[in-house]
């Protein structure tokens, strides 16, 4: 089953027991819109622009090379065009866009049999929406590529290395996998982030997104902290 860098991303980061995700919600839309961003940029619709491409320099340019077609792709390409990543990350990742984005990738995986939407009460009161595996073997063939990479028994493409950028920005290595050594798979992850594993324009432009990924969630985990104390 053919599955987009979003969806792949998503599975992985839910919880397959109780079909909640692994990480605070904000943190999962703002990953989702850097999976959506790294997608865009692996298919050369989108790359940031050095400034004598026709582009403002250092923001995200459409490129006109691939047209996505999803309806929801299209938007988000739009809306990124002309913008610095952080802000680009910030409009897609936050807000009412981003839970339609989440909630469209969520439902298309209902759709397609591998996840099933259940509804439960939270303490016995409050209606919450879950999504727990259905079809487990898209979810396990993403895990054993993602698990081959870290542990260096097979190449890694462009595709498995993008994630596995994501997976390492937002530090769910150890929760994925928390039977292997975890300090081995960290420094793995981090070796393929840091790899020259694709062209300069995609290497750069999802650097750009792990990087504002990492400042702006670091910034919201900050703001919880502080608001405890």
């Amino acid at each position: 089953m053919d599955l987009s860098l979003a969806e792949e991303y998503l599975l992985l980061a839910l919880d397959d027991t109780s079909g909640r995700p692994l990480l605070s919600a904000q943190h999962l839309q703002f990953a989702l819109a850097g999976a959506a961003v790294a997608e865009l940029t692996l298919r050369g619709a989108l790359d940031v622009s050095d400034g004598v491409d026709g582009g403002q320099q250092d923001r995200f340019r459409v490129t006109g090379r691939a047209t996505p077609s999803d309806p929801l792709q299209r938007e988000i390409l739009t809306l990124l065009d002309g913008r610095r990543p952080k802000d680009a990350i910030r409009k897609i990742g936050q807000g009412s866009f981003a839970r339609t984005c989440q909630e469209s990738l969520q439902q298309g995986l209902a759709a397609r049999g591998v996840l099933r939407e259940e509804q439960v009460k939270v303490l016995g009161l409050f209606p919450s929406t879950t999504w727990k595996s259905h079809d487990p073997a898209p979810e396990t063939a993403v895990r054993e590529r993602v698990l081959s990479a870290l542990t260096g028994t097979a190449d890694v493409d462009e595709a498995t290395a993008a994630l596995v950028s994501l997976l390492h920005a937002t530090d769910l290595t150890r929760r994925i996998f928390p039977d292997e050594d975890r300090r081995a798979l960290k420094q793995r992850a981090q070796e393929i982030a840091g790899s020259e594993w694709a062209g300069a324009a995609v290497k750069r432009a999802i650097d750009e997104v792990n990087a504002v990924m990492i400042t702006v969630m670091v910034a919201a985990t900050s703001a919880a902290t502080a608001g405890t104390t």
